[in-house]
């Protein structure tokens, strides 16, 4: 029940924008750190760049289980998950980057490509689990108590 074959989830649905969001937040600052334009003309920069990572995690995420309540069930399983989609979604949005720029980007910027993101998606994530248990204790509590 991840986003491909049937239906996406309430729970897939939104652990795939807050994916999303994290990845904005990704290019948004890396645009500021190297002191890149803003506006209008900065912002469609911004969604060009981030649509190659997130189209990339968009098509790997629902293949891995990243986006399966199952297989992402509690932390550890989230941080797995979200590790092994983002090495494979990584790969092939520097390599459709690549093809896009016509040019490889020097070695630094895939270590802070491939790192940065991983951080941003583990801590959103890892967080959604944490929120799902403690909803999920909470009304097991309330029901014991009625």
């Amino acid at each position: 029940a991840a986003l491909r074959g049937s239906r996406p989830t309430r729970r897939a649905l939104t652990l795939a924008g807050g994916d999303i969001l994290a990845l904005l937040l990704f290019v948004l600052v890396g645009r500021d750190t190297h002191g890149a334009s803003g506006g209008w003309a900065g912002a469609g920069e911004v969604v060009t760049i981030a649509a190659s990572f997130a189209a990339a995690w968009l098509a790997v995420a629902p293949a891995r289980g990243a986006l399966d309540a199952q297989r992402t069930a509690g932390t550890r399983a989230m941080a797995a998950r979200t590790l092994d989609a983002w090495t494979l979604a990584f790969s092939l949005a520097v390599l459709g980057r690549a093809l896009v720029l016509g040019r490889f980007s020097p070695p630094a910027f895939y270590v802070v490509a491939y790192l940065v993101p991983l951080l941003l998606l583990a801590l959103w994530r890892v967080a959604f689990a944490l929120g799902v248990r403690r909803g999920r204790r909470g009304r097991r509590v309330a029901a014991a108590r009625r």
